[in-house]
């Protein structure tokens, strides 16, 4: 492991945070704006035996890296609550889900070009300094106002469909099956043959419906699979699961077969109130 060049600063900043490089390439050049707050040091092969001997303030990991004992390493008593950065491509979703359940601050592409990729680690690092939370480079995100917006929705659509099916009296509902849940996935697909697929953006949405359907099913979804699902950039897609097993809606269990893949499920009351709610919108009166 050795430090990056460092400036006057350095000796005299005596708080500078330690920022541990685990696969990351970034030019000394790069770095040198960002050391008088930050010390860069680099794991030169193996990140796992680096952070036995290092105890950063911050990691910055290459997803490619990512395995079950990184992430027992991360999450053990040394190293917990240390803030990560990941830097993930399409080919890491499922090595990123290993991680999900560490402190991970920001999801970062991880083929940016050298320039884009300096601003990003920059952006992420102001972020950790300013105490902000999860960020990503490819969309605005607040998860707390989200959720709580989606569940208000709930609500209301709640109350006016108990209003409706009071007005019409009763009338007989169709199961709602995994049939009838991808129907309703691939109509909200066809959408994109007319329109921007931005302007349709809900991946906190795609993400429910695919568990809801996997779960009528009886089949397992991996992080990578979920990620495809959401219909968005990977370091969103990840930043959104992420999100929902922070908020409690999803769940995270290794799969028992693969050490380098996590399973993803919602939990059980989002298993109850996505049933009840696609009960709601799939028997509307003309589904």
């Amino acid at each position: 492991m050795a430090d990056y060049a460092g400036t006057e600063m350095d000796v005299v900043n005596r708080e500078a945070r330690r920022v541990l490089l685990c696969g990351v390439d970034l030019p000394q050049s790069a770095t040198r704006p960002l050391s008088g707050a930050f010390r860069f040091e680099v794991a030169a092969a193996d990140p796992l035996a680096a952070l036995a001997l290092a105890l950063p303030d911050i990691v910055v990991l290459d997803a490619a890296l990512a395995s079950a004992e990184l992430a027992d390493v991360l999450a053990g008593p040394r190293l917990a609550g240390v803030p990560v950065i990941l830097l993930a491509r399409d080919a890491d979703r499922d090595a990123a889900g290993l991680l999900l359940g560490l402190n991970v601050v920001a999801f970062l592409p991880a083929d940016l070009p050298a320039d884009a990729g300096v601003d990003a680690l920059e952006q992420a690092l102001a972020g950790i300094a300013a105490g902000s939370g999860v960020a990503d480079m490819n969309a605005g995100f607040d998860a707390e106002s989200r959720f709580a917006a989606l569940r208000r929705d709930a609500e209301r659509m709640a109350a006016a469909l108990a209003d409706l099916a009071q007005d019409r009296g009763p009338v007989a509902q169709l199961p709602v099956d995994a049939a009838r849940i991808r129907a309703h996935i691939k109509a909200r697909r066809l959408r994109e043959r007319f329109f921007p697929a931005e302007l349709f953006a809900d991946p906190g949405w795609d993400i429910l419906l695919d568990l809801a359907a996997a779960r009528l099913e009886g089949r397992p979804v991996s992080v990578s699979s979920l990620c495809i699902a959401a219909c968005v950039p990977t370091t969103t897609g990840l930043r959104w699961i992420k999100s929902m097993i922070d908020q409690k809606l999803l769940l995270r269990a290794s799969d028992p077969t693969d050490a380098r893949r996590a399973f993803i499920r919602m939990a059980p009351a989002t298993e109850t109130a996505m049933q009840a709610c696609l009960d709601a919108c799939l028997n509307l009166p003309g589904h």
